[in-house]
């Protein structure tokens, strides 16, 4: 959300910055300036770039949430200057096993703190914002902060087109099967994403056409491999890999339906991103899933953690056959191109930035020039 708002938020003549770890690869090209900073050390994905603290000249300030680090020096930063800070909650940091207390101690402090210091706060929509307890207090005692900024989807690269027959040949799937496809990340950090579910809900589904095509990587990869033949699916469920995020569209136009197995998505953006390709969506019944999902218009829904009903969802899909996953897939990119487009979205913050701006004096009367963390 950060890279795509502040392209486009630059080519109406805004200055943005965008201040991140530097990453391997080579970013694609923006019309906003990227400085992409070596951190001193890192502590799992939590980068320390301490010149985070002394960033200035800017109108406002904007900071992706969660960062840890990035949190507590960009306030360093706003307090040094009193800019105005404006906050885009994304999700909750959750843990397993010992991080579980560590990222609620964190949630309680410097999170809450960030909430407070911020003169807005975009949720990816109100559904999520009354799950968070954080957000909850917020608005009790300042409603007036929130306001909605879902995340969006570049709607000329994920767009319908012919299916890739080439990938299902060469993965081995009959030319009838019904393809479902779930993109997550494979380990222990995205553990909510339940691939396992995933497996689990097409073998009870019962249906033989339907055929699992998994895309991406990361160390439970072999554990998956074993779990799909332990339930008979070994050459009904498809492993492709880490796939690059410019692959991805044609992965998806090779698929049939979208699967999304999550016990928690405060949004998904694979939702929206299997929706402006044209897919009909199966997912669980996160606060994510239910904010984009249309039960039977754009999707079918399955309660959290039940493989059983999530099959039973999947077998329905099958059923409806390609004229019916059609239509669904057709009512799901219409929902994408009402509210979901890169532009649409920059349209609220650029309102955001505008309000904030003018409730603390700004230091130019030209274009607002923002940074984003």
């Amino acid at each position: 959300m950060a890279f795509e708002v502040a392209g486009e938020l630059a080519r109406r003549g805004h200055e943005v910055e965008v201040f991140t770890a530097r990453a391997e690869g080579t970013p694609p090209p923006t019309a906003a300036t990227v400085h992409r900073l070596d951190p001193l050390f890192a502590i799992g994905n939590a980068p320390w770039l301490p010149s985070l603290a002394n960033i200035e000249g800017f109108d406002v300030l904007h900071l992706h949430y969660p960062f840890i680090f990035g949190t507590e020096l960009l306030n360093i930063a706003r307090l040094r200057q009193r800019v105005p800070l404006v906050v885009s909650y994304h999700n909750q940091l959750v843990g397993a096993g010992l991080r579980a207390p560590l990222f609620a101690a964190w949630e309680r402090s410097w999170g809450a703190l960030a909430l407070r210091a911020a003169v807005r706060v975009g949720v990816v929509s109100h559904l999520h914002a009354q799950s968070v307890p954080n957000l909850r207090r917020l608005a009790r005692h300042s409603p007036d902060k929130l306001v909605e900024i879902p995340n969006g989807v570049d709607l000329r690269v994920f767009a319908p087109g012919l299916g890739t027959a080439a990938l299902r040949e060469a993965a081995g799937i009959p030319d009838d099967a019904v393809v479902a496809v779930l993109v997550a990340t494979l380990d222990r950090a995205h553990f909510l994403k339940r691939p396992d579910l995933a497996i689990d809900a097409v073998a009870a589904a019962g249906d033989e056409r339907l055929h699992l095509l998994v895309v991406g990587g990361g160390d439970w990869l072999d554990q998956l491999r074993r779990r799909a033949a332990s339930v008979g699916l070994a050459d009904r469920v498809t492993f492709l890999g880490a796939v690059g995020h410019d692959r991805l569209p044609d992965v998806l136009r090779a698929a049939d339906v979208l699967l999304v197995s999550s016990d928690r998505e405060s949004f998904g953006i694979v939702l929206i991103e299997g929706m402006a390709c044209g897919l009909p969506t199966v997912s669980t019944d996160s606060i994510g899933a239910r904010a984009v999902v249309r039960p039977a218009e754009t999707g079918l829904l399955a309660p959290i953690g039940d493989a059983v009903q999530l099959g039973v969802a999947l077998k329905r899909m099958g059923d409806l056959g390609p004229a019916g996953r059609a239509s669904m897939g057709l009512a799901g990119r219409t929902v994408c191109e009402r509210h979901y487009g890169w532009p649409a979205v920059a349209d609220q913050v650029e309102a955001v930035y505008a309000e904030a701006v003018g409730n603390s004096a700004p230091r130019r009367s030209a274009s607002s020039r923002s940074s984003a963390v």
